[in-house]
């Protein structure tokens, strides 16, 4: 059984769903991109802010490690799964599971998707795979990140 330590950045859900700042398969990697993170961040009022426009801000709500198991192989890449569900303005992302191949995380999307599609969900949701390299720190950024829509082209892999 292997961990890997995501380090999330938290967006109220009014702007968007939260943020992968990296995937690690080291503790302390991914405490230290969250501590840089939020150092490189925090203004002079101890706020943890990012500028997404040209004059627009937004408070970062926590940057926090969440720690997953799983039977996958450390690899150079990890895709995770994400549900994105959307309700009164808002947009929330739960990560389903992490990957170390894309026909493995494809299956487990599509499979979401059918129960979705069977269900009598209240909300809309959807459905993507985040290719993330392994302890690195997400080539996006977070306002790049909210201005692309959070999918990319073929509407899977973002």
């Amino acid at each position: 059984m292997n961990t890997i330590h995501l380090c999330i950045v938290g967006i109220s859900g009014y702007e968007g769903p939260n943020f992968i700042l990296g995937a690690f398969d080291n503790e302390d990697t991914a405490e230290k991109a969250r501590t840089t993170f939020i150092k490189e961040n925090q203004g002079e009022d101890n706020l943890v802010k990012v500028l997404i426009k040209k004059d627009r801000w937004i408070e970062i709500e926590e940057v926090k490690l969440n720690s997953f198991s799983c039977d996958i192989t450390l690899s150079d890449f990890y895709y995770i799964v994400s549900r994105f569900s959307e309700g009164f303005g808002q947009i929330y992302r739960d990560i389903e599971a992490i990957f170390d191949n894309y026909e493995n995380a494809l299956a487990k999307l599509e499979l979401l998707e059918k129960e979705y599609d069977e269900s009598d969900a209240s909300f809309p949701e959807y459905f993507a795979i985040e290719k993330l390299h392994a302890n690195q720190i997400n080539a996006k950024t977070i306002t790049q990140w909210l201005a692309d829509n959070y999918f990319g082209d073929d509407n899977h892999l973002l």
